[in-house]
């Protein structure tokens, strides 16, 4: 099964998408971990999405599309996928759909998360990730035992810059 999941940032997406994946036993591609895997690896393109991204700005179609079509590559998505957050545009939903007709491939679901924006700037605001592990925490509604550290490897928690107040808002 092939799905789309559409939200803004701090909807929920990657909540509902663990129960949906484990469901039905596919991939899940999220931009924004796609994103920031190429800054962390100096990509050319994690380069290029980090200067956007760094300000809060959303990363150029181009980058976006190049990424998430060249993931959808892989062969674990042979047998379907769930996309978080792209395609965002008309653009990059014509670009996925030409890509998906080319292998003889279709959108099965498209399913869109609404939240209130007050929030979601909570939601976002409130998120930490282990500097180790990456293992999620939230401040309110899942504190680590030990605040600013894992639970898991007892490495630092810290706030990615596009979950600071100012970047949240701004996206």
């Amino acid at each position: 099964m092939n799905i789309i999941l559409l939200g803004l940032p701090g909807a929920g997406k990657g909540t509902q998408a663990k129960v949906i994946i484990e469901n039905q036993r596919i991939p899940h591609i999220s931009t924004g971990d796609l994103f920031r895997k190429a800054v962390k690896d100096k990509t050319e393109l994690g380069l290029l999405a980090n200067e956007y991204m760094s300000k809060g700005e959303l990363v150029p179609d181009e980058v976006t599309i190049g990424i998430a079509l060249q993931r959808l590559n892989n062969v674990d998505c042979l047998e379907g996928f769930l996309l978080d957050g792209f395609p965002r545009n008309i653009v990059q939903a014509q670009a996925l759909e030409k890509h998906l007709a080319s292998e003889a491939k279709k959108i099965d679901l498209a399913i869109y998360v609404e939240v209130d924006e007050n929030i979601l700037l909570g939601r976002a605001t409130g998120r930490r990730i282990c500097s180790g592990c990456g293992q999620t925490f939230h401040l309110t509604s899942k504190p680590p035992k030990v605040i600013d550290r894992c639970d898991s490897c007892n490495e630092i928690l810290i706030q990615r810059e596009d979950d600071r107040e100012e970047t949240v808002r701004e996206r």
